[in-house]
Formats: C-alpha cells, structure tokens, sequence
C-alpha cells in the first residue's frame, strides 16, 4: 500500500512539474509582445538577470530574441546594431549551455559573426570565436571522439588575441581558460607558452579575482611541467580557494571543476590514483548541482579511464553506461527538447519569424519606394544627358553643315573666277581651286613645275567636266582628258594633291552631291539613294560612308539640316 502510494504522489509531482514548466513558458510567451516596447538596454539587462541570476533560459531567450529581431526592424544606430550582434551571442551561447541545441547556437554564432564583419563593430568577436571554438570542441568530442582537435585550438589562440587586443578582460578570461585546458588536458602544454607569459605580465585592475585565479594556474602549470610537487601542490589548492571567492555560483563552479581538473591530471601523473579519483567525484558532485551536462560527461569518462587503470571494471563499466546515457541525453534528447520545451521554443521561434516577416515586408516596400525614387532620378538624368547629348550633336551637325555652305561658296567663287579668266584668256593656274600643300613634298621624277601644270589641268577638267559624275569614270580617262600619261596624272595628284586619285575624284562627286541636296527645285525629288548614284556612286552605303568621311556628316542628318 505505502509503495502505491508513493508511485501516486511521484506521478502527482511529475504531472505538477510538467504544468508548472508548460505554464513558465507560457507566460513567457506570453510576454513577448508586453516587452517588445521596453528599450533594448532595459531588455538586455533583464536576459542577463534571467540567464545568471535566475536560472530562467527560456525569459532569458525571449529578452534576447527582442533585441536581436530589432537589428531587422532597419534604421538601426551603432548601439542598436551593437546591442543586436550582444543579443545573437547571448542566445547561441543559451542553445549552447543551457539548450544544447549545437546548430541553433552555430546559426546565431555565423549571424553575429556575419553583422559584426558587416557593420565593423568587432567589439563581440571575442564572445563570437570563443562560442565558434567550443562548438568545433564539442563536436569534435561527441561526433568523432577526438578530445584534441586544433582548429578548435586555434580559434581559442584568436579569440585570446582579438581580446588582448580590445582590452576585453572577460572575453581574455574564458578564452584562456578553455585554451589552458584544452592544451594541458591533452599534453600540448607548450603551444600555450607565448600565452601563459601574456597572462602574468597582464596589468589591469580590472576583473582582480579572475586574473588572479589565472595566474595562479600559470604557476600550477609551470610547476606541474618542472616537476615540483610541492608547488605544485601550493598553487592547485590554492586554486580552489580563489575558486571559492567567485559571486556567481556558476563561475564559481566553472573554476572549481577547472581546479579538480588540473589536479586529477597532476595526481594522475604522479600516480596517486585515489586522490585523482576524489577530484573527478568532487566535479561530478559539482556538475550534477549546477546542472552542468558537458563537465558532467567529462567527469565521467574521465573516471572511466582511472577505473580501468585501477583495473576496477565493475565501477569502469558503471560510469561507462552513465556516460553514455548522458551523452545521448545531450545529443538527441537536447535536455530541453522535451514536450513543453520544445513547445516553447517552436513558439519563440515563430514569433521571431513573424517579427522578422514584419520586418522584411516593411523593408520591401521601403526599398520599393527607394527604387522607384531612383529610378526615376536616373530616368531623369539620362533624359537629360540625352537632350544635352541630342543639343550639343544638332549645334555640332549645325556648324558642320555651315562649313559645307561656306566651302561650296568658296567653290564657287573660284570657278566663276576660273571662267572669268577663262574668257579674258588669261592662265586660270594662277588661281587654282586647291593651293599647294605646306607639307613637305618630294619632287618625282617629273619636277615641281611639271607636276604643278598637269595638277592645275587636272583641276581644269574636275571643275569642267560632267564625266566624274560617272560610275566608270577612271584614271586612264581623266589623263586622256588631262592630255597626259596616266603615269605622270598620278604622280602629280599623289606628289602635289597629297592624295590619291579615288579620295580627288570623291571629293567633287560629294561636293556636287552637298550642291544637288541643296537645290531643292531641281533634285528636291530624288532619294538619297538616287542623288548618290547621279554623282557616280554605286551604292548607298559607299556614298553615305564617303560622304561622312568628308563633310562630317551622313546624307540624313545633312538634308535635316538643310530643311531645317
């Protein structure tokens, strides 16, 4: 009858337990939407009181999630952005100690990591590698049974750096701890010599009891390595002690179990079995108070390993199986991963996704708007280069085609010049359309004067003939008319021109095209097609290419300007 009874009022307690935890989280929940007005500073105080003080993971998370969501509310000052990188710590270093959920912790480790390379505001990249390191230490140790893994190491070195190098006393604290341990633990005491040498040249009036308690392991090290047993002795005990002076009752812990660590690694060294063993079953003692699940698996393999060598398999294999109860506990169970935790954190994780859904859509339509903004101030600006671009080619198209007016007139002028002398008689080579060029020119084998007569005959027959106008008309024909060797006509346009035949003869055919363009009455009619063959082109393609080359401008763009 007592045994049933005792069956009923333990089934009575668990039922009362289960409802009282479902009915924290509840409320904690609940308050979600009451503390998202409190200002950030306010919330992050509140998580640290939660998270340290009362034990409250779960009001701790909420705290933190706030402040983190905010960071995707947008127009974020330096403190809000530096208050949202704190917050993303805090909550991976929750799933990490106080969860156990390792890839929850590791997303919000790589968002922290993520927002602080992004913004610059490295203040928190000591708390971010350290977190990173321990992840990569306890994956090593539970996923592939590697109790030393450098990388973790390595991140453990950065972190100890980038606090030295920030000043940050507390983030230079934990980092050596978990270094210091990490290398003695597994007899790599030399990698962390340049770092035991920092610590005890440290001065900082900051955080007394912490750097003396490092200290202090720097000379249990030192003397556990010189073989001193009597120092070494001194300082572990004195370990302990300084351990004891913590405030916080899971610092204190934290020291203590680092403490019986280094002294069962010292006992077992110097083969005093028994006294290692009391160390191991004072941190399993500690880490079962405290509700330290990692310390607790290691103080339990550890007590495994001294078992066997005490060749007790009885007691080896019974914490053996507590090992790995604990193990699996950690790795699948997740501690609060149970019915009601995982409720709430299901309903944590929601309403953070509703916030950052909000978020997201008031970021959408602000960069909808922005964009549009934008886009419409570049439309504007191309607009406007356009019309500038379009102004400054007319103005450009404009004066070229004045130019073109101004050398047909001068053309002009000259041929009712040659006519005019022409009548009279008189030598019209006197007043050659084209002067001599300035260039240095070689003499030929006919001579200056020789080459300067057929030039001028050339000119004579350019002006007065209609056969250049032809397709077929060719350098044979125009020496016949010149009445000289096709030979010396070249010479003389090559020598004295500056140029050769084809560009001579194009320039009077796009000369007389300007002129067709521009006499509306008689050619007004004819495509630009029909007005480039009339002048002995063959196609519209070589008369707009030739015609581009010299006036400046295409066939098109020079009738525009004429109508214009």
């Amino acid at each position: 009858m007592q045994a049933h009874f005792r069956i009923l009022a333990l089934l009575l307690l668990s039922l009362f337990s289960s409802q009282a935890i479902a009915a924290t989280n509840d409320v904690a929940i609940s308050l979600y939407t009451c503390w998202e007005r409190l200002p950030s500073e306010q919330l992050m105080k509140m998580g640290a009181q939660y998270r340290n003080v009362t034990r409250q993971p779960d009001s701790a998370l909420v705290c933190y999630s706030i402040v983190a969501n905010r960071y995707y509310q947008g127009h974020q000052t330096r403190d809000d952005i530096g208050n949202a990188i704190e917050a993303m710590v805090h909550i991976a270093q929750l799933y990490q100690d106080d969860v156990y959920d390792y890839s929850k912790a590791s997303s919000y480790n790589l968002q922290a990591k993520e927002l602080t390379e992004k913004h610059h505001n490295y203040d928190f990249m000591p708390f971010i590698l350290i977190n990173e390191a321990n992840i990569q230490s306890l994956h090593s140790a539970f996923i592939y049974d590697k109790t030393f893994d450098p990388i973790a190491i390595d991140l453990y070195k950065k972190a100890f750096y980038s606090s030295l190098q920030q000043k940050n006393w507390n983030a230079l604290y934990d980092s050596f701890i978990d270094l210091s341990l990490k290398a003695i633990f597994n007899g790599q005491v030399s990698q962390i010599d340049k770092e035991m040498n920092i610590i005890k040249n440290v001065r900082t009036t900051e955080l007394p009891i912490q750097f003396k308690y490092l200290r202090c392991m720097v000379d249990a090290v030192n003397a556990m390595r010189n073989e001193q047993p009597d120092s070494s002795e001194h300082y572990l005990y004195q370990l302990q002690q300084i351990a004891q002076e913590y405030k916080n009752s899971k610092q204190q812990a934290f020291c203590l179990i680092s403490a019986n660590t280094l002294l069962c690694v010292y006992y077992f060294a110097t083969s005093q079995k028994d006294k290692a063993l009391l160390a191991l079953k004072a941190s399993e003692k500690i880490a079962t108070k405290e509700r330290m699940l990692v310390p607790l698996i290691d103080s339990y393999e550890n007590q495994v390993i001294l078992y066997e060598d005490m060749k007790d398999a009885q007691m080896a294999e019974h914490y053996r199986i507590l090992a790995q109860k604990s193990t699996i506990e950690l790795l699948v169970n997740k501690k609060l991963a149970g019915t009601d935790g995982a409720k709430f954190l299901y309903e944590l994780n929601k309403k953070n996704e509703e916030v950052r859904e909000m978020a997201h859509r008031e970021q959408m339509k602000s960069h909808v708007m922005w964009g549009a903004l934008a886009f419409s101030l570049v439309l504007l600006i191309v607009l406007a280069l356009l019309w500038l671009n379009y102004r400054r080619v007319q103005e450009r198209n404009r004066q070229l085609y004045n130019k073109s007016l101004e050398m047909l007139r001068a053309d002009e002028e000259k041929r009712e010049l040659i006519e005019q002398l022409q009548r009279q008689s008189m030598p019209a080579k006197e007043v050659s359309p084209y002067a001599p060029s300035e260039a240095p020119q070689r003499e030929g084998k006919l001579g200056e004067a020789r080459q300067s007569d057929i030039l001028h005959r050339v000119f004579m027959v350019m002006e007065t003939s209609d056969e250049i106008f032809s397709p077929d008309f060719s350098l044979p024909r125009l020496a016949e008319l010149v009445g000289d060797t096709r030979n010396n006509v070249s010479e003389a346009i090559n020598l004295r021109y500056q140029g050769n035949f084809n560009a001579l003869v194009n320039e009077y055919r796009i000369k007389e095209a300007c002129r067709r363009f521009n006499d509306r009455a008689k050619y007004g009619q004819l495509t630009i097609e029909a007005v480039g063959q009339s002048v002995g082109f063959k196609s519209r393609s070589a008369f707009s290419t030739v015609f581009k080359q010299i006036v400046g401008l295409t066939p098109g763009a020079y009738q525009r300007q004429r109508k214009n």
